[in-house]
């Protein structure tokens, strides 16, 4: 697709708030690796700068032959003045990163976009807004209004927990204020968060985008249900995450009893995967190399999700590999209304295993219409339509 766009004298300073190529993925590092490679499509050259978990500094085997990629440890930001700012953004520094960064703005001679991965990094963009050229495209990516994010989480939490992150969703807020007048472009990862940015700063409007995540698009042969054959469900993610582990462990609870006598299995996949093992109808596989393969050998994949805010990556990915999916309400919070139209959606336990019972008892027809969304994902948030937006910001 690359024919299809004006290649540009253009360098592109990506900073990132985890590496996108990291060991063990998300859905939060798999969506910024696809912005990265859609980005480097239509630039002469993208330099990464993430900062991430020691054991996640890890280079791929092979990357685009115009990105180069720069990689720091997580550290704490020991200057007395930053401490007003959210631990997120206190707890992502790295002075190297930061002087390397300066350097390379610096020394640039061409037309510069700078690319900012979420709030998180407000304490970053401090640090390097002061050498940009008045010229520089400055993208913030919005994956949350943290300050709206941190208190719906303060709501579902108790103790300890809920003080954090209402302290947080107090020290965004004025942050939130100061800084977001200062970026060129604000990409938002929601209608809903695209509404709620223009009703608190109606005077940024002009420069707020509705940028949808890239899911992964892997279209996936469909396992045929053998009449006497096991009817397999598969949940991949990070199961040491609270948001992941409440929600299976509901589902384990609550859904699987009353479906095991129909000779349903359900498969894990992913690290702390192993928690579930002990229960009736679960085979755990902990992290699996090729997780295609995972799901290509399962009928139906599940989402049961309960709490967190935006959008949840995880759910989009699993609907891109065109398989029958069931999620929650909490788990298609920010999709657009077309496609939350177009999945299946449980509110209760009782919902979610009627559902389940009539994809399988229509597997041909739930099959066909999962593949039919994953046709609509690629025209409407594929990365191709990424490129196609950031073309017309950045030329």
């Amino acid at each position: 697709m690359e024919d299809d766009y004006l290649i540009m004298t253009t360098h592109a300073i990506f900073c990132s708030l985890v590496n996108p190529y990291r060991k063990h993925s998300n859905g939060g590092s798999e969506d910024i690796r696809r912005r990265v490679d859609a980005m480097a499509s239509i630039v002469d050259s993208v330099t990464v700068y993430a900062i991430d978990y020691l054991q996640e500094l890890v280079f791929p085997e092979a990357l685009p032959a115009n990105v180069h990629l720069n990689l720091y440890e997580r550290g704490f930001d020991p200057r007395p003045w930053r401490w007003r700012y959210p631990l997120a953004c206190v707890r992502r520094y790295n002075r190297r990163m930061i002087m390397d960064i300066r350097r390379q703005i610096t020394d640039r001679a061409e037309q510069l976009v700078i690319f900012i991965e979420g709030m998180q990094l407000f304490g970053l963009w401090s640090d390097i807004k002061g050498v940009v050229p008045i010229d520089a495209k400055v993208i913030l990516r919005a994956l949350n209004i943290e300050s709206e994010y941190h208190r719906s989480v303060a709501m579902e939490s108790r103790g300890l927990l809920k003080l954090a992150h209402q302290v947080s969703a107090d020290q965004y807020q004025p942050l939130e204020d100061m800084l977001l007048g200062q970026f060129s472009f604000i990409y938002c990862i929601s209608d809903t968060e695209l509404a709620n940015l223009r009703n608190r700063y109606p005077e940024i409007t002009s420069r707020l985008r509705l940028f949808l995540p890239i899911p992964r698009l892997n279209k996936l042969r469909n396992l045929a249900l053998e009449s006497n054959g096991p009817r397999v469900l598969a949940y991949f993610g990070d199961l040491t995450l609270p948001n992941n582990y409440t929600g299976l462990h509901w589902f384990c609870k609550n859904v699987l009893p009353q479906i095991l006598s129909q000779n349903v299995q359900l498969r894990i996949a992913g690290k702390g995967s192993e928690q579930f093992a002990h229960y009736s109808g679960v085979v755990a596989y902990g992290f699996v190399d090729n997780i295609d393969e995972f799901i290509s050998n399962a009928h139906v994949l599940v989402a049961p999700i309960f709490s967190g805010a935006g959008v949840k990556i995880k759910v989009l990915d699993a609907i891109g590999y065109g398989k029958a999916l069931v999620t929650t309400p909490k788990g298609a919070e920010g999709f657009p209304s077309w496609l939350k139209e177009r999945i299946n959606i449980a509110a209760d336990a009782k919902e979610f295993r009627m559902i389940l019972e009539r994809v399988f008892q229509f597997y041909e027809d739930a099959t066909k219409a999962a593949a039919e969304v994953q046709k609509e994902l690629d025209m409407k948030m594929s990365a191709d339509r990424f490129r196609q937006q950031l073309s017309g910001d950045i030329l």
